[in-house]
This record gives C-alpha cells, sequence and structure tokens, in this order.
C-alpha cells in the first residue's frame, strides 16, 4: 500500500512538472506572438499615418491644381474676350478699308475726264494715291506762278479733292537735273507753295495741306533724254495716309 501511494505520488507530480513545461512553454510562444503582433501594428499604424500623410499632400495638391484650373478658367474667359475684340477690331479696319477704297474708285471716277484731257496722272504708290501734273500744266519754265491754264486745272482739281472730307495731303514739287541743286530745290518748293496757297484760295482747308521740295532726287524717269526730263518737271498731290490705316490701299 505504501509503495503504491509513493507511485502515484510521484505520477502526479510527473504529470504536473509537464504541464508547467508545456504551459511555460506554449506562454513563451503567447509572448513572441504578441510581441510580433505589436511589431507589426507598430509598422501598420506607421503606413498608416505616411498614408494619411500623402492622402492630406493630395488633398493639397488637388486644392491648388483646383485653384490653379480656377485661374486658368479665368484666364480663358479673359483671352476669349480679348480675342472677340481682336476680331471685333480686324472686322472694323477691314471695313474701314473697303469704304477707302470705294472712296478712292469715286474720287479716281471724278478725275477721269481731266486725266482723259492729259491734264493730270494718277497713280498708287507706297499706299498713298497721288495725283500728278506736268510743268507745263502749270508753269512756265523756270518759273513758280501759276498760268491762267494752270489756274482753270487746279480749281477744277480742288473742288473734287476737298469732297474727301478729313483727309490730307502734300503737295510736293519736282524738277530734272539741270541747274544747280539749291536752285532746284528753291523752284520746286515754291511751285509747291503757289499750288498749295491757291487750292487754299479755292476752298481747301489750310491745315489739310502740307508743301514740300524734292528738287532732282525723287525722278519718276531716267534724265537723259528730253521726254524724261519732261515727265521729272511736276507737281504732285498726294493723299496722305492716316496713321491707323495699317491695311493701305494695295496696288491699284
Amino acid at each position: 500500500m505504501k509503495r503504491l501511494l509513493i507511485g502515484t505520488f510521484v505520477a502526479v507530480m510527473f504529470m504536473g512538472c509537464v504541464k508547467k513545461d508545456v504551459y511555460l512553454k506554449d506562454t513563451g510562444a503567447l509572448k513572441d506572438r504578441i510581441a510580433s503582433l505589436e511589431a507589426d501594428n507598430g509598422k501598420l499604424n506607421g503606413e498608416k499615418d505616411k498614408l494619411i500623410g500623402e492622402k492630406d499632400k493630395l488633398k493639397g495638391d488637388n486644392d491648388i491644381l483646383g485653384a490653379q484650373l480656377s485661374a486658368m478658367g479665368g484666364k480663358n474667359v479673359s483671352l476669349n474676350d480679348n480675342l472677340k475684340q481682336t476680331i471685333a477690331k480686324m472686322n472694323e479696319l477691314k471695313a474701314q478699308a473697303e469704304n477707302r477704297k470705294v472712296k478712292i474708285a469715286e474720287l479716281k471716277a471724278k478725275l477721269q475726264s481731266m486725266v482723259s484731257a492729259g491734264q493730270l496722272k494718277i497713280r498708287t504708290d507706297k499706299g498713298r494715291m497721288i495725283v500728278e501734273m506736268a510743268e507745263k500744266v502749270l508753269f512756265d519754265s523756270g518759273k513758280f506762278k501759276l498760268k491762267p491754264e494752270g489756274l482753270l486745272a487746279l480749281e477744277q482739281l480742288t473742288e473734287i479733292l476737298k469732297t474727301l472730307e478729313g483727309r490730307t495731303f502734300q503737295v510736293a514739287g519736282h524738277t530734272d537735273d539741270v541747274g544747280a541743286d539749291d536752285m532746284n530745290w528753291t523752284l520746286s518748293l515754291n511751285r509747291a507753295k503757289s499750288v498749295a496757297q491757291y487750292m487754299i484760295e479755292k476752298g481747301m482747308p489750310a491745315e489739310r495741306l502740307s508743301a514740300a521740295g524734292y528738287g532732282k532726287f525723287q525722278p519718276v524717269a531716267p534724265n537723259d533724254s528730253p521726254e524724261g526730263k519732261a515727265q521729272n518737271r511736276r507737281i504732285e498731290i498726294a493723299l496722305v495716309p492716316n496713321i491707323e490705316e495699317i491695311l493701305g490701299f494695295g496696288a491699284e
């Protein structure tokens, strides 16, 4: 009996030691698992914080992008308005240019009888309409006093030109290459002044006229023949373009 009790006690003690070892082993494993999970949880929290930061940054970037898009939308509206204004201005200038062409055509038609009579020529040079009158129509050789027939032609011309309201004209005198330069400059300027003064007498407002003398320096023909010299001795009355006439008349 005593042996049986001792055996039983030993068996119980053995079983208790086994369970304690298992418990300690399982506890250690659980602690290791908890530590691993806590480490994983820390990493996940770090990644969460990183994602939240990226989300906030994206939100900030999105707000900036939204503001930029809004600003671009405003600029686009402004550009569209500017484009509309530019197109409207271009159409206005085009209409003005077409209107000027009509008026110039009407003016040429009115002058056609004088052209046919050989009293003047009409040409376009560098965007300017030029009425050209030969020396023989207006002056005696070397003189700047207008001849009677010149007065009649100039009066008729003035009546037509002054109807072109709001436009200015330059009266320019030109000579051939015979004689000294200073003499030709003086003669060409005096002839231009005589023409301008007579046009004023016949109703052309003085503020719409200017006078210039170019002497021999703007020939329209070579000075190597009598015919060429005669072409260069002339008075030109040029229609001065307004500064806003960026389209000009073109070749006509």
